[in-house]
């Protein structure tokens, strides 16, 4: 048994174990006031130290397995500029507990696509996505959030300001008998779960005897609804963000996404605990949030500046490529990067180009997610000249 734990990434975290503090966490939710097992679709408004915060629990009336579809009514309705916490859950609506193996997830998967038939990938010609059949995805999106004032053509401003994440969390690949999923499957044909519990004091985990990872928590999917009607799969990420797997989506970040329908329709979910840059076997470590807290603006002014999602930190500001060829992701992402270069600090699309070449460093977000993932980091700390100074805070300017 001990060799099986250390084949399987130890620290596994039992059914009773999970029961035990998920009855904590539920004792505490209803101390706050919140009781995610019994609250609706209506949004639970609570005062906090900044002022009135929303709360969206994560049950079955609040969130939908791996999808997007712009008919799905609103969870909870918002006013511009204010801010939410939002719970999340682990893959397939919850099912992923400390436990499951991987035949429990093909098994789970599978109900998810058999409930879904009518779910494809979004076919996009700037992704060179095509229009596949493939059912949902297994990831399980909270939400969607009306925004009001949010229109087509507008860009939804969503500043990360915390992320407590839950106590565990997996990563696993699947059998390719039953998906053929991740960079090296035909080199890994048996799937795996490994379970870890996670330290939230020192925010690490130990991956084995005498290893221990940092985590730095982030949302895998961060997504608004897609224009046109039908049921889209969450698997590859796009002009609406979705399944974004960046991890340098941290707290204390900001995205901005292109709004495409009336409210935007905000889901959040997929939640990553850490993860490399690649995600090589289909998983980062994957698990759920207690909270992640957003504050959500609609920005009418950005309009000639943005039109695909970008991300800014305190130190970078991030572009973004996706698309199912690799080096076209990384041609988006540079070509992203020039623009911005241009239109917000003014340098010529040639200066810009060389900057690039000298400055901007190309991370790979992920590559397995179909649309494939690179990200340009522009350094903010580079642009000292007194004309540049109201430019480098956290938020874009108009």
């Amino acid at each position: 048994m001990e060799e099986e734990k250390k084949d399987t990434g130890s620290k596994e975290v039992d059914r009773r174990t999970f029961l035990k503090y998920g009855a904590a966490i539920g004792a505490a939710a209803a101390v706050s006031g919140v009781n995610f097992e019994t609250a609706t679709a209506i949004d639970v408004g609570r005062k906090v130290a900044g002022g009135n915060t929303r709360v969206l629990g994560c049950n079955p009336m609040t969130s939908t397995d791996g999808y997007w579809d712009n008919s799905t009514p609103a969870v909870l309705r918002m006013k511009s500029g204010e801010v939410v916490e939002v719970e999340t859950g682990t893959h397939l609506m919850g099912k992923m507990v400390p436990g499951a193996d991987i035949n429990d997830w093909m098994r789970w998967y599978k109900e998810v696509i058999e409930k879904t038939p009518e779910t494809y990938f979004y076919p996009d010609p700037t992704t060179g996505a095509k229009k596949m059949k493939r059912g949902g995805g297994h990831h399980h999106l909270t939400g969607p959030i009306y925004v009001e004032d949010a229109e087509p053509g507008d860009i939804l401003q969503i500043e990360i300001l915390d992320i407590v994440p839950n106590t565990y969390g997996f990563n696993l690949y699947p059998e390719t008998s039953f998906m053929k999923l991740g960079l090296l499957a035909d080199d890994f044909p048996k799937g795996e779960v490994r379970w870890y519990r996670i330290d939230l004091k020192k925010m690490k985990f130990e991956f084995l005897p005498g290893i221990e990872i940092p985590v730095r928590p982030f949302p895998g999917t961060i997504g608004v609804e897609l224009p046109d009607p039908g049921m889209w799969s969450n698997v590859p990420p796009g002009k609406h963000g979705g399944n974004l797997d960046n991890k340098d989506l941290v707290a204390g970040t900001v995205l901005y996404l292109p709004v495409w329908v009336k409210g935007a329709g905000l889901k959040t979910g997929d939640s990553h605990l850490a993860q490399a840059h690649g995600e090589v076997d289909l998983n980062g470590l994957e698990g759920a949030f207690r909270t992640i807290t957003m504050r959500l603006t609609v920005r009418k002014d950005l309009k000639a500046m943005v039109e695909w999602p970008m991300a800014s930190s305190s130190t970078h500001w991030i572009t973004m490529g996706m698309h199912t060829d690799l080096l076209e992701s990384c041609k988006m992402a540079t070509r992203k990067a020039i623009k911005f270069l241009n239109s917000y600090y003014g340098l010529s699309t040639g200066e810009a180009y060389a900057f690039c070449s000298m400055a901007v460093d190309l991370h790979v977000t992920q590559v397995v997610d179909y649309t494939l993932g690179i990200h340009a980091m522009i350094p903010k700390e580079y642009f000292i000249g007194e004309r540049f100074a109201s430019k480098n805070g956290l938020l874009l300017k108009a």
